[in-house]
């Protein structure tokens, strides 16, 4: 599993974003902050190689849907053969509206896109993207690397979800990953045109 995530990093960093996997306790922070024990639909974003989808499913209740949108065709076959139950749909983030239709807003969006890696308008679009789709109570949770999210570019994306979001908290810090990361949780989104 880590070797085929390792490759396709090398491949396309820019849409894998991280040499290694998020270790498990950074999902079980994420899991916590996107609250996804109580969700009656969770949206998972970028899986890679579902280091927070078995987490997810696990903590997801009996009548609860998931879905999980992943644009590397080939991580996503890696997590459908992991997680065969889940529903994991090759695609892009700035496509979700499009992915949901008929499927409802979800109350939950988990994220493992690597927004380093992105330039601001791609950020801007999918920022939209999960604003639009995000249920009005529902929660929206996505990690950053401790250390570069005090970076030029670290502090320009929490701007912009403090454009998006009414409320963005964090998490303590878990240095029980690789690097050190914490997890931003934001509800309350702002709808108005960007």
């Amino acid at each position: 599993m880590s070797f085929r995530f390792v490759r396709e990093f090398l491949k396309s960093p820019g849409t894998v974003g991280a040499v290694w996997p998020s270790s498990p306790a950074l999902a079980t922070t994420m899991v916590r902050a996107a609250r996804v024990q109580s969700a009656d639909f969770v949206l998972e974003i970028g899986p890679g190689n579902g280091a927070f989808t078995g987490p997810i499913l696990e903590n997801l209740r009996p009548e609860a849907r998931f879905l999980a949108v992943e644009k590397c065709p080939l991580l996503a076959e890696t997590v459908s053969e992991k997680f065969p139950g889940a529903r994991i749909v090759v695609g892009c983030a700035t496509q979700l509206t499009a992915h949901l239709k008929d499927q409802g807003n979800p109350d939950s969006i988990v994220s493992g896109l690597p927004w380093a890696a992105f330039g601001d308008s791609l950020q801007d679009s999918i920022l939209k993207q999960i604003t639009s789709s995000l249920a009005g109570h529902g929660v929206f949770a996505s990690f950053a690397y401790f250390g570069p999210h005090r970076l030029r570019a670290g502090r320009a994306f929490r701007r912009k979800l403090d454009a998006h979001f009414r409320e963005v908290e964090t998490t303590p810090v878990v240095f029980a990953n690789l690097p050190p990361a914490f997890v931003y949780f934001c509800t309350n989104t702002i709808q108005v045109d960007r």
